[in-house]
């Protein structure tokens, strides 16, 4: 399996655990540049990635997932995450993804979702799965914004202009600008410093 994470001590730590359950690891990244061009060289059962992984050339998050479904269709792919917006995980579930971990659950969960992932069946860690459940039954608030808004809104609070998110993402500046002030209007917020609070209070940076 390829294993991807920008913090090296989670990298180690993420090895050591799958080897000492006899799942070999074949490469490793620290960047969503390295991830892809790795994937690209070595072949794999399964991918394992963290969904924040900012500073590569290729954006992370959603688009990162995205152009991985994209270039490699048919390979399982699992993801550790800090984020807290269940809205986002769910749309990576239903576009394909096998297994979803958070980062602060006990590790020795992610040899378990590698092998259901090579299985082919999905994952999802236990501290994760009721707030799926409420959210699929239309309990969360941030639920109300589309994958696309919810990652504008986490690269804007990351500091990142319209302009430059929009050539990360290879959108039109109108077009974050308008996914920027239509997030804010479903959230109700009225300003930079509120968007960043919400995304501060949701774990999205």
């Amino acid at each position: 399996m390829f294993l991807a994470d920008d913090h090296p001590i989670v990298l180690r730590g993420a090895r050591a655990i799958l080897e000492a359950n006899d799942i070999r690891v074949v490469g490793e990244a620290r960047s969503t540049d390295e991830l892809l061009s790795g994937l690209k060289t070595t072949a794999c059962d399964v991918a394992v990635t963290d969904f924040v992984m900012p500073g590569g050339l290729v954006a992370d998050g959603t688009a990162l997932i995205q152009q991985v479904r994209q270039e490699h269709p048919l390979l399982p792919l699992v993801v550790m995450t800090m984020i807290g917006n269940i809205g986002i995980l769910d749309s990576l579930l239903r576009a394909g993804l096998l297994g979803l971990i958070e980062k602060t659950e006990d590790m020795d969960v992610l040899p378990i979702a590698v092998r259901s992932a090579a299985s082919r069946r999905v994952f999802v860690s236990p501290g994760l799965r009721s707030q799926l459940s409420s959210y699929r039954s239309g309990l969360s608030r941030e639920g109300r914004l589309s994958p696309r808004e919810i990652e504008v809104v986490r690269m804007l609070a990351a500091g990142q202009s319209v302009s430059s998110i929009a050539e990360r993402l290879g959108r039109s500046v109108k077009t974050i600008s308008r996914q920027k002030m239509d997030a804010m209007r479903k959230l109700g917020l009225e300003n930079d410093a509120q968007l960043y609070a919400y995304a501060r209070d949701h774990r999205l940076i």
